[in-house]
């Protein structure tokens, strides 16, 4: 995160400590070009000044874990002039500085803002031992340094920012011996700021010999951020994709229930006019006992009823056919009109099933008298035999009187 690799240097020396603990003054943003942001992603807290009601408000939001005090860090507690400006970073108390950006066509306003020593501060809120602090007060660092308490709070390692703002112009030798009066030795310096490590923790030092390499396995924190706008963005392409996909199929699904509304209506149409018809209304006796018929089949009574009508019909049949035989006449003429109906046969097979007769209607219709070949008794109705046994003792008698 931090604009000059700061955070990988401190990283790289203290990355051996859990839970460590930070202070940082001249905070400004929670995220863009902070020194502390990766170490409170990895559990770190600290202590944050920041001046400005903007960027402290967003480090109250992004750093509850953090104290984060909207002051700044100066030689005696009171209240200072701050020059703030539409550069982020570029808020100052160093009226030269203020000169240099005005004269460079950039306008600001100044605040007043309350100011306390950093042995105050860090007397108020630090506990227990601070890993690191980082100074960048855009050319008030040697005030902030006057005012730390250096015997009584002992930061393993201290960054201070060494260039006059926003030049290459070193500015150090103005503040550099109150370090090194305080038992600090200076380490290491990449072209903005300059790393010092407390004597009593010497072996730090050995780490900030080279600059940040390859070695360091970092990552850039724009890098992770384009990453996950592309990665965002591609799921965004994706999503909108699925949703046109869903669009399209909820349209087919509506054009499919229209057409089906379509057919439903043709088919309620059709089925209206088949009912209003007349052959409907006609059938509609038929419809009824068939269904009566399929109920009852169902419930197992059909082959009774069925029963019962042969039992009932059969004698009724019968007698009707007795009635037939014996009038010659009668049976011819119902004969000649099942042959005119097409119910010849059937109306035979039925006669034979039930009369018993060996021969056909059509035979006794050949001849409306009496038969070429007798019929055996045992096969005639009783009122036949009784026919027959008049006409033979006719014959008969005829016969005698010749």
């Amino acid at each position: 995160y931090a604009q000059n690799f700061e955070d990988v240097m401190l990283w790289r020396a203290l990355k051996h400590i859990e839970q460590g603990f930070y202070v940082d003054v001249g905070a400004n943003d929670p995220t863009d070009d902070s020194v502390t942001r990766a170490f409170y992603e990895r559990g770190w807290r600290g202590i944050n000044i920041e001046p400005l009601a903007s960027h402290c408000a967003d480090l109250q939001r992004d750093r509850p874990r953090d104290v984060n005090l909207r002051c700044a860090a100066g030689a005696t507690t009171g209240e200072i002039e701050l020059w703030e400006c539409e550069v982020r970073g570029w808020a100052t108390t160093d009226k030269e500085v203020v000169m240099h950006h005005t004269s460079a066509g950039h306008a600001g306003v100044f605040h007043r803002v309350p100011v306390d020593t950093l042995g105050n501060l860090c007397a108020q809120h630090a506990k227990g031992d601070i890993h690191f602090l980082k100074i960048d007060a855009e050319g008030f660092e040697e005030s902030v340094l006057l005012g730390a308490d250096f015997v009584r709070f002992r930061p393993w390692i201290v960054v201070v920012e060494a260039t006059r703002p926003n030049s290459t112009e070193e500015k150090h030798a103005q503040w550099e011996k109150i370090l090194l009066d305080a038992n600090y030795q200076f380490a290491y310096a990449d072209g903005l700021n300059r790393f010092y490590v407390a004597n009593e923790h010497h072996d730090l030092a050995s780490s900030l010999i080279y600059p940040p390499n390859v070695f360091d396995k970092f990552v850039l924190a724009d890098q992770v951020n384009a990453q996950a706008l592309a990665q965002a963005q591609e799921r965004a392409a994706k999503a909108e994709a699925e949703t046109v996909h869903a669009k399209s199929a909820a349209q087919q699904g509506r054009e499919k229930a229209a057409q089906a509304e379509a057919h439903a209506h043709q088919l309620h149409h059709a089925l209206q006019t088949v009912v209003n018809s007349r052959s409907w209304r006609i059938t509609a006796p038929l419809r009824w006992f068939g269904l009566q018929a399929h109920r009852l089949r169902e419930q197992g009574f059909l082959p009774h009823v069925k029963t019962l009508v042969k039992k009932t019909a059969r004698p009724f049949v019968g007698r009707c056919l007795a009635f037939a035989d014996a009038r010659p006449g009668v049976k011819n003429q119902v004969v000649v009109l099942a042959r005119r109906l097409g119910l010849y046969e059937s109306m035979r097979s039925v006669y034979r099933r039930l009369s018993g007769h060996s021969h056909s209607i059509h035979a006794s219709a050949g001849n409306s008298h009496m038969p070429n070949q007798p019929t055996e008794l045992s096969q005639l109705t009783p009122r036949a035999r009784e026919i027959y046994a008049a006409l033979k003792a006719a014959i008969k008698n005829k016969q005698d009187s010749r």
